[in-house]
């Protein structure tokens, strides 16, 4: 086999089984994790955001993976700069970066960069807005490929909200949104990339959910927060607003109950993984498998060949 040329990304919900897939994509491709998550990168925050351990790493190297202390912020700006210098590494040595994670934005800020445009313009918004509201988000999409048919081509028909952001962006510049990211080299990533998501029935994904919960979560995430404000992470750190977290300090102040708790943080994770397979369903270029399926890993390391020609 031939050296990678480019990214495979594993995206979905939480509770898909992204983390196992991603090491037996990369033991069988020779490939390097890149969390794509937005609070695996904490020290210390590792229950709640289910942080493969040591030995389900298996010897896969894992990349952005406590890099920084629970009161830092990291952006999605920083998480992409860093993922895309780790990418081009990883690939400089023959290897495959395997882009793993559920965070969508910063997923998207990777592959299509952080473009700082002019400044919203909220009166052109909503008028934008009253347009989709009256046509619809294809509407939009299709009135921003006439004028830039490269953003046009990139936006899903259900994505109003970039639509209207390039809409706006063109029509507050006078240029092409696709023009402007040209003359930012290095903000997006320029090389092939495979995409893929993993999908469950939503009842089976919400199953998976409160197992995981009760299983692992339930009987390591409070001590882990109390370990967290013993060593004085206040809960308004960065950190602290991973699912779950915050409600686990109202748990060992005594402010819930264990049930409420529980009830609580099933609830929250439920909604959180809700709004991931929105997100995800209006992101282009994907390629979908059901998570639970036999061969999936034989499925997605075939779906991968085009990086490696």
């Amino acid at each position: 086999m031939s050296a990678p040329q480019g990214v495979l990304a594993v995206v979905g919900a939480t509770a898909t089984g992204k983390s196992a897939l991603a090491v037996d994509v990369a033991l069988r491709l020779g490939g390097e994790v890149i969390s794509a998550d937005a609070f695996t990168a904490y020290r210390g925050i590792d229950a709640g955001t289910a942080k493969p351990t040591v030995e389900e790493r298996r010897g896969v190297p894992h990349h952005l993976v406590d890099i920084k202390d629970p009161s830092d912020p990291f952006s999605a700006g920083e998480f992409a700069r860093l993922a895309r210098a780790i990418s081009r590494e990883i690939l400089s040595r023959g290897k495959l970066p395997i882009l793993c994670g559920g965070t969508g934005f910063y997923v998207r800020a990777f592959f299509e960069g952080l473009f700082v445009g002019p400044p919203r313009d909220e009166r052109l918004r909503t008028a934008l807005r009253i347009v989709q509201e009256r046509h619809g988000a294809p509407w939009l999409v299709r009135a921003l490929g006439l004028i830039d048919p490269e953003s046009g081509a990139r936006i899903s028909q259900r994505d109003g909200a970039r639509a209207i952001r390039y809409l706006e962006i063109a029509i507050s510049t006078g240029r092409r949104p696709s023009d402007l990211f040209r003359e930012r080299p290095g903000e997006r990533w320029e090389g092939p990339s495979v995409k893929v998501l993993l999908t469950l029935p939503r009842p089976d994904l919400y199953g998976r959910i409160e197992r995981r919960f009760r299983e692992s979560i339930m009987t390591r995430l409070p001590d882990e927060v109390r370990r967290l404000l013993e060593a004085g992470v206040p809960a308004t750190a960065p950190a602290m607003a991973a699912i779950g977290y915050r409600e686990t300090v109202e748990l060992v102040e005594g402010r819930m109950t264990p049930a409420e708790w529980a009830e609580t943080v099933i609830r929250q994770t439920r909604r959180y993984a809700k709004r991931q397979e929105t997100w995800f369903r209006s992101e282009p270029d994907l390629h979908s498998f059901r998570a639970d399926v036999p061969g999936l890993v034989d499925e997605v390391v075939a779906t991968a060949g085009p990086l490696f020609s």
